[in-house]
């Protein structure tokens, strides 16, 4: 095929709750102008690809298998022919794991382990291919909720910006750790664990663009945690919470993932249960403040993703099997547009 990106074309990987037999993964283009998502191309091959990280640069994306014996695989894409192929696999030595990330080099893989506790970091060939694990660190201990956290869960692993610090928190302690990474070693080093509030279940982070902030949305008591981060002490100090749900809402919700507008204006986190996307203002002293909040037009609205140019926010609705696409307005709301896309229970959207 002749080269068919246009500026007005933004590609998408979506990951999936999805046998092996299925097309797990799929290449999506959101064409701007017109707000519609499309297929491009995809691959079998993977049981439960539930979460990606993208190297753009070198075209190049990682995926986790999401089962017992847990594994992350290697692959490449063509964003011309919508090509996608394996590179190969690794096992995470632990069970579901649920979160990985690729450093800026494209040199390492950092992964967790939900159901195991633990965190893993691969060396990546020049060929894109991923190396035996480097280093391993098991996480250890447990926290109020008797079904949810008698032991650990680490649920994701970010880099903070501009340094070899890894975010990760742990569900089922209560804590996020803050590692460092060092290359020359190919090992990760411990520096700080930072307590949340019992019972909260922290999940997903997100930074700041510009200010030492971080935001922090927890699964089990529904809500958004502002920390501010001190990059000499490396320390964590909890400045706020607010729950994502509305005052009128009842019954049971989970939160799932959060991001925060490039301007560094908005931080938004969903919400499985109420279906939603919740919107907070963010001050420049970094305090959060109700905005909103949005239906997906779905059931259990997992990972979601903003548009570069901000204009469009996407959704991806587990159990309704659909990718939702709604418009956000100058005052930070998002409004579904009406278009949509179907896929098997989506859970990831990178944005390439």
């Amino acid at each position: 095929m002749g080269n068919t990106i246009n500026q007005q074309d933004v590609y998408i990987l979506a990951g999936s709750y999805s046998e092996s037999e299925q097309e797990g993964i799929q290449l999506l283009r959101f064409n701007i102008a017109e707000g519609t998502i499309k297929r491009v191309g995809g691959i079998a091959g993977v049981e439960n690809p539930a979460f990606l990280a993208i190297d753009p640069e070198r075209s190049r994306f990682y995926a986790v298998s999401e089962v017992e014996e847990g594994q992350i695989i290697a692959f490449t894409y063509d964003l011309n022919s919508g090509e996608i192929k394996e590179v190969n696999r690794q096992s995470t030595q632990g069970s579901s794991p649920c979160h990985l990330t690729v450093d800026a080099t494209g040199s390492w893989l950092f992964s967790v382990n939900y159901s195991s506790g633990s965190v893993c970091l691969f060396p990546i060939a020049e060929d894109g291919s991923i190396g035996p694990i480097a280093d391993f660190k098991q996480h250890t201990g447990s926290s109020i909720s008797l079904d949810r956290q008698q032991e650990p869960h680490p649920h994701s692993i970010f880099s903070y910006p501009d340094s070899n610090y890894l975010f990760v928190p742990d569900l089922g302690t209560d804590e996020i750790y803050i590692y460092s990474h060092n290359a020359l070693e190919g090992k990760l080093h411990l520096l700080a664990a930072a307590p949340a509030t019992a019972g909260a279940g922290p999940r997903h982070v997100d930074f700041h663009p510009t200010k030492p902030y971080v935001y922090v949305i927890q699964e089990l008591d529904s809500t958004i945690a502002f920390y501010t981060f001190d990059e000499q002490t490396k320390s964590l100090s909890l400045q706020q919470t607010l729950s994502t749900l509305p005052h009128d809402f009842s019954g049971e919700s989970y939160c799932a993932d959060i991001h925060i507008s490039a301007s560094g204006s908005y931080v938004y986190g969903s919400n499985r249960g109420d279906d939603s996307v919740a919107v907070f203002r963010i001050a420049e002293d970094g305090r959060i403040e109700w905005a909103g909040s949005s239906s997906t037009k779905g059931e259990i609205p997992r990972n979601f993703v903003i548009m570069p140019n901000g204009e469009y926010l996407l959704a991806a609705n587990q159990d309704s099997h659909s990718i939702i696409v709604l418009s956000l307005g100058a005052d930070g709301i998002p409004t579904p547009t009406g278009e949509s896309y179907e896929m098997n229970k989506p859970v990831c959207l990178k944005v390439i």
